[in-house]
């Protein structure tokens, strides 16, 4: 039996954001160019039998979540501080119903935009970045998403308790 590999993004998600458990979100893709997430339609259905709207914006914000996660992971790691993440503002265009399973797809930014936001966190200790996501189906884009996600320094108090204030 082939051992399968549960990304670290998809592992947080099941724990931390009861949500994405519920929709049975998983990482289907983790490159250097994007993320894209999925989740089955049974569980994201709406009384039409396609998916319900407020599933599809929660898998396309939760895909621009994890590119700042990945994004912010890796800071982790060379032992700077802990690291907060929320969304501030999303907008939301629904273009076509969806009929099948859900994909969001978030494009990770250009490596300058990368290094304007590390600049502001390590500079003020507060950066936000904006993203854009899409869910699509067999080649079009079904809903585009575009949210803007704030970063900011955990406090001692914060990491102590493990939560956000």
């Amino acid at each position: 039996m082939k051992s399968v590999k549960i990304p670290a993004f998809e592992l947080f998600l099941h724990e931390m954001i009861p949500l994405a458990k519920a929709m049975e979100v998983g990482v289907e893709l983790s490159d250097d160019q994007s993320l894209v997430l999925k989740a089955p339609k049974e569980q994201n259905k709406n009384s039409l039998n396609t998916a319900f709207g407020g599933s599809l914006v929660s898998l396309a914000t939760l895909a621009g979540y994890g590119v700042v996660w990945e994004l912010m992971k890796n800071e982790k790691e060379s032992g700077k501080a802990e690291w907060s993440i929320v969304v501030k503002e999303s907008r939301a265009a629904y273009r076509r119903p969806v009929i099948g399973d859900l994909r969001a797809i978030c494009e990770r930014p250009a490596q300058a935009v990368i290094a304007e936001f590390k600049d502001a966190l390590s500079r003020y200790g507060k950066a936000k970045l904006k993203l854009h996501a899409k869910v699509v189906e067999e080649g079009e884009t079904a809903v585009d998403v575009t949210a803007a996600f704030v970063v900011s320094r955990r406090s001692l108090v914060q990491s102590f308790l493990g939560r956000d204030f």
